[in-house]
Order: C-alpha cells, then sequence, then structure tokens
C-alpha cells in the first residue's frame, strides 16, 4: 500500500496498480478470515389442520372484543418513602415499612449495602436534611416507572372541523 501510495505520488499510476492489487488481495484475505457463516434459520409455522380448516370452528381462539388489560408494577414502598422524605414531612411509618421490604428484597437490588446505610443514617437523625436527601437520591431508581400512554388528539381548528365536516355524511349533518 505504501509503496503504491509512493508511486502515485510519483506520477507513476501503472507502476502504483500491481502494489495495489496486492493490497487489495491482503486485505479480501482478512475480510474472508473474519466472516462468521451461521445456519440459515427460517420461520417454522405449525403445521395447519386441515380438518379444521375452513370449518369455521373458533374453539381455542381469544375473543376481539376482550380489551387489553393494563399491566400491574410490583408494590414496591419506595415511592411512599421517596415521598416522605420530602422537606416537613414525618417519614416515621413509611422509614419502617421500607426496610421490611428492602430485607425481604435485597437480592432484586443493585447496590442493597448502600441503600441500607443510607436508611440507618435517616432512622438515627431523622432531622438531618442532608442524610434525607441522600436517601432520596438512592431511591430514585428504585421508583416504579410510569406506564406508556398514547397523547390525546389535539382538538382540529377552524380549517380542521370544516375538513371533518365536509367528510361527514349527509345523514349526520
Amino acid at each position: 500500500m505504501w509503496s503504491s501510495e509512493g508511486e502515485l505520488r510519483q506520477g507513476q499510476p501503472e507502476r502504483a496498480l500491481p502494489h495495489a492489487y496486492r493490497a487489495l488481495g491482503f486485505i479480501k484475505q482478512v475480510q474472508q478470515a473474519s466472516r462468521i457463516y451461521l445456519a440459515r434459520v427460517g420461520l417454522e409455522l405449525p403445521p395447519i389442520d386441515e380438518s379444521r380448516r375452513m370449518s369455521g370452528e373458533r374453539k381455542g381462539l381469544g375473543d376481539r372484543r376482550d380489551g387489553l388489560v393494563a399491566a400491574t408494577a410490583d408494590e414496591v414502598p419506595a415511592l411512599a418513602l421517596w415521598q416522605a422524605l420530602a422537606p416537613g414531612a414525618d417519614a416515621g411509618a413509611s422509614l419502617e415499612s421500607f426496610a421490611t421490604w428492602l430485607q425481604a428484597n435485597e437480592h432484586r437490588l443493585a447496590d442493597p449495602l448502600d441503600l441500607v446505610a443510607a436508611l440507618e443514617v435517616v432512622r438515627a437523625d431523622p432531622a438531618c436534611s442532608d442524610c434525607r436527601q441522600r436517601l432520596r437520591d438512592r431511591l430514585w431508581p428504585l421508583l416504579p416507572q410510569p406506564a406508556a400512554t398514547t397523547m390525546p388528539r389535539p382538538a382540529p381548528d377552524a380549517r380542521g372541523q370544516a375538513y371533518l365536516d365536509a367528510l361527514a355524511p349527509e345523514e349526520i349533518r
């Protein structure tokens, strides 16, 4: 490659070609060596039951009219404690309920010892605002994520409403 570039800089492109082809051969060899070949895996659908096909039998199918069921989140007392640790609030009962939850679920947390240490400092001195804020900071990752919702459609302006009225059938007007 360097030889090819040197020949090109000297204005000898025909003398640079053999070096460039040799470099290209090495590049292709490295590309082929680094490839990983995987077996193709296709979509394997279950076989169609010919006896049931076109019969209209609906056994085993779900009802389309059923709406979606909202997901339920695990009950974590972190939100109640986080709210109780706000300045001017009493966190006594929330501290105890969170401590019992923490003992039962410490295996699910990334750093339970840090949380336990911050909890004990607040228990020892409930009036310490820095300690309460430190515990609130540790509780932030444990707060439940709000459920995803869709945004409501904005009300149409005058031109948009005129367009919608023009689309409406004669019976509705």
